[in-house]
């Protein structure tokens, strides 16, 4: 064991139940590998349980934990509490163990990272994937107490705090930027996949089992994953969809994931009579999601523009991983999807020979349509070497071991580091 090269990962959220998948799963899960990868060694201290983490050989795994009599209360008391008691076992583990740095995923009305610091000194990175402020006014289904003050108050010190702020996107430097925030300490650093683990030779044989157990083997199959939430594009895919199999009636549909606007979507496809034409997957752990992924023949990424006009922020782990399967990708023309999609094609061009996949304007029904019928009809040889372009680019550039080298590189004048 490094004793030089050992981290405290700190993931704060408060959380009912088990977390299986999701892209916070595969984020937390590719950040640590890369650490590892690297010959660092984790003390890994979560208040939620992910599975695929917990089966990692790490140093220790702490869980925690609120005490059990202060659980009747709302969720964001818990979250408020939280930072009492996590800080509490934090500081314990930096007593038991000497930290490189400390490594926080940020989350809502928490600020364990920063009080961790000020009592230790040890650097703190902070993994901030977006204003959690934010998507609590935007995207949350309770909207009672807020506690809107608080929250932006713990965010902020949590901003101004952190030694380094990863984030997944420029819009999010750029927003950070002008929140005040000394830019000189914000590294921009895309999501990423393991492309050992989304290898479609070695997926070949499972490939091949699935199509035939249902029944999809002559079939042009389209792929998503993710959160069936707004911003994923549920609302696209309730219209695409039937208008898609209207046209090719050889299309078939793997969806996989789970969120608030699935059951609106099946009723949507049911009023089309073309249940047969689509599977409903669930939420499936990481390694069956991409089993199904490896079924698939295009992936669909129709991600939609923020609600209030600002700028989208994320980096969807989906691309990545689309990237690292070899097969066409047909996403949203928008912010970093846009940026990592290219060259592309777009609704009326052909396909070039750089082409790595296919961008449409994110609320354009047609266009979405309109080049999933064209694939459907274009040589298949011709996607087979875009899909080659776009894997080669993401081991190229996008493996989780190069997103976590960036963090390192950018934390060299650490002593020690």
């Amino acid at each position: 064991m490094n004793e030089h090269k050992k981290i405290l990962y700190l993931r704060t959220d408060i959380y009912d139940g088990k977390l299986i998948a999701g892209g916070s799963v595969s984020h937390t899960l590719g950040v640590i590998q890369g650490f590892l990868q690297l010959g660092y060694s984790i003390v890994y201290a979560s208040s939620l349980t992910i599975p695929s983490v917990e089966q990692l050989e790490l140093i220790e795994k702490v869980t925690l934990k609120n005490p059990r009599m202060i659980h009747w209360m709302r969720w964001k008391l818990n979250c408020v509490l939280s930072n009492i008691f996590f800080t509490y076992q934090a500081l314990s583990l930096c007593r038991a163990h000497t930290f490189l740095f400390i490594y926080q995923r940020y989350s809502l009305l928490n600020c364990t990272g920063v009080l961790v610091r000020m009592f230790t000194k040890i650097p703190l990175i902070l993994e901030y994937n977006g204003s959690e402020v934010w998507v609590n006014k935007h995207w949350a289904q309770e909207k009672k107490f807020k506690l809107a003050w608080l929250s932006q108050a713990i965010e902020i010190t949590n901003l101004k705090k952190a030694d380094r702020i990863i984030v997944v996107s420029q819009a999010l430097k750029d927003e950070l930027k002008d929140r005040g925030i000394d830019v000189t300490k914000v590294v921009v650093n895309p999501n990423g996949v393991d492309t050992e683990i989304y290898d479609p030779a070695y997926l070949e044989p499972v490939r091949t089992k699935i199509r035939k157990d249902l029944t999809i083997e002559s079939k042009v199959v389209f792929g998503f994953i993710g959160t069936f939430s707004a911003w994923h594009g549920i609302e696209v895919l309730a219209q695409i969809i039937p208008s898609i199999i209207h046209r090719k009636p050889q299309a078939h549909f793997l969806l996989i994931g789970d969120g608030p606007l699935k059951a609106f979507l099946i009723n949507e496809l049911e009023q089309h009579n073309i249940a047969h034409h689509v599977h409903f997957l669930g939420m499936l752990p990481p390694t069956q999601a991409r089993n199904y992924l490896a079924a698939c023949d295009v992936y669909l990424s129709p991600t939609q523009p923020n609600p209030d006009g600002s700028r989208f922020f994320g980096s969807p782990t989906k691309l990545f991983e689309y990237m690292s399967m070899a097969k066409p990708i047909i996403a949203s023309d928008i912010e970093q999807l846009a940026d990592i999609i290219k060259p592309a094609v777009r609704t009326h061009d052909e396909i070039h020979t750089e082409s790595i996949g296919f961008l449409v304007s994110p609320q354009d029904i047609d266009g979405f349509v309109t080049v999933a019928t064209n694939v459907i009809d274009t040589d298949p040889q011709l996607l087979h070497h875009m899909g080659t372009r776009s894997r080669n680019k993401a081991v190229a550039n996008y493996t989780w071991r190069t997103h976590v080298e960036n963090i390192v590189r950018a934390c060299e004048q650490w002593e020690g580091l």
